[in-house]
């Protein structure tokens, strides 16, 4: 880190919150925890991109980009080194844009390629879980804007805190599945992509809740100046900026249309001094390509992906050669295995057949009385795998709900009005295989969320469970 940044930070975290000089030294001192987790592979981004001094191809975004995009296969085909700038919506697409001004020389191309929602398209900021980002590279803080350092100073004790607990318990964060460093390596050394085997699409039936209305997305003017400045400041380097799209799994299109999305674009293009090159209707795609969200490329997606990308990038560049992608064959869905459970409340509980299983409805008189209930795993030999939204919304005697693992998603506001509720308990071992949004836990404000002792880190650190870091707390299964 630059000294001059050092100081700047120290002298803002003492003035603005008096912190003693033994948080700063825990903060800045203690190792880096969090490099093993998914958080740890942005500084491997930022010097991949900081250490290349040729002509290259930078797609910045976010996740979408991480899971979506093969570097290797994009090099092959336009003869350029490829960067890949995204990994995490929460990090902030702002973020990613002041970050990537570390080396943008002339006769770069940047493919800004954000996801299309209204954080993606937004000056969205978490200092969290920047902090957690740059852990132990604190020379990234000379391009996070003034404006978020000031944030990031204001969340510093809580990151030290949260530094300091890992540390003095003698280990770092335990994580498996995606959610880490080592998914963007191959044989131990850093690929530059995702290399992590995402064989099929885990989602319950083959989405998550979200769906997407392209009236509902917010793109405010002051997005649009800092977007329109960073395209400003990229063609001041001699370098030039290109808008591309992000996969979009088509089951999340229920009542939106392809006219939807194109008038959106078109919006998004009067405002906007940025070459469109792709087709949004393009990156409409089949649910079977996607893994873990909506956006989330499995392994075999990556190659429908990039091959757009690459097809989108020839025609701005007028390259009429053959793209030698070869598509594989669509990943099929195997049936899911499941364990018959604690079934004691079944009676308490309406249903509804589903594709692949049954779904909860609504509560019975006897389960309206419930102050506890733990919902069953199998009715009628056939495994519960959700439960509307509807079915405890409202309750005031419901205070402690245990969820079985086979359940696979967890809807926005399923608690709401929950106002006694304070212990929702999961079984599950493994963060993928429980979908769940930002709205969880609205209007159940008691309510905390608790997992198993051994699989807390997988949930903390999990690209959808750590929005409810705050709201997890750890239980040891008896």
């Amino acid at each position: 880190m630059k000294k001059s940044s050092l100081v700047y930070l120290i002298v803002s975290l003492l003035l603005v919150l008096s912190i003693p000089i033994s948080i700063l030294s825990f903060g800045f001192g203690i190792p880096s925890q969090f490099d093993e987790t998914y958080y740890g592979e942005l500084p491997y981004m930022f010097n991949r991109l900081k250490e290349n001094k040729n002509e290259k191809i930078i797609v910045l975004g976010n996740s979408a980009v991480a899971f979506g995009t093969r570097t290797d296969l994009m090099e092959q085909e336009l003869n350029k080194d490829v960067i890949l700038f995204g990994l995490y919506a929460a990090i902030g697409t702002k973020t990613m844009m002041d970050l990537s001004k570390v080396n943008i020389s002339k006769g770069d191309i940047i493919v800004f390629a954000p996801e299309i929602s209204s954080q993606g398209l937004s000056l969205y900021f978490s200092a969290r879980n920047t902090w957690r980002a740059i852990d132990g590279h604190y020379d990234m803080l000379n391009y996070i804007s003034n404006e978020n350092k000031q944030v990031m100073t204001g969340n510093f004790a809580n990151f030290t805190a949260e530094k300091f607990n890992y540390f003095v318990n003698g280990g770092k964060p335990e994580v498996d599945g995606v959610y880490q460093q080592d998914s963007f390596e191959l044989d131990g050394q850093e690929a530059g992509y995702m290399t992590y085997d995402r064989p099929y699409n885990i989602m319950l039936d083959g989405t998550n809740e979200e769906k997407i209305n392209f009236d509902e997305i917010e793109v405010k003017d002051e997005f649009i100046d800092y977007l329109n400045d960073y395209a400003n400041y990229v063609r001041s380097k001699g370098a030039d900026i290109y808008f591309d799209f992000t996969p979009l799994n088509k089951l999340i299109f229920k009542d939106a249309t392809v006219e939807d999305a194109q008038a959106f674009v078109n919006k998004l293009k009067e405002k906007l001094n940025i070459r469109f090159i792709g087709d949004i209707s393009k990156y409409m795609l089949d649910y079977r390509w996607f893994y873990d969200n909506n956006v989330h490329m499995n392994s075999s997606g990556m190659y429908v992906y990039t091959r757009q990308l690459v097809e989108d990038l020839k025609v701005a560049f007028k390259d009429s050669s053959p793209t030698n992608i070869t598509i594989p064959q669509i990943p099929d869905i195997p049936l899911p295995v499941y364990e018959d459970g604690d079934n004691t409340y079944e009676d308490c509980f309406t249903y509804q057949t589903i594709r692949r299983g049954c779904k909860i409805t609504g509560l019975t008189e006897k389960g309206k009385e419930q102050d506890f209930i733990i919902l069953p795993s199998m009715h009628d030999e056939l495994p519960v795998l959700a439960f509307d939204a509807t079915t405890f919304q409202d309750n005031k005697e419901i205070r402690e709900i245990v969820v079985p693992k086979n359940i696979r998603a967890l809807m926005d506001n399923s608690f709401n009005g929950c106002t006694r509720l304070n212990r929702l308990i999961l079984r599950h071992t493994n963060p993928n295989y429980v979908n769940v949004g930002t709205a969880l836990l609205a209007g159940a404000d008691s309510c905390y969320i608790y997992v198993m002792d051994e699989y807390y880190d997988n949930f903390a650190n999990h690209y959808n469970w750590s929005y409810y870091k705050d709201r997890l707390t750890k239980y040891v299964k008896c």
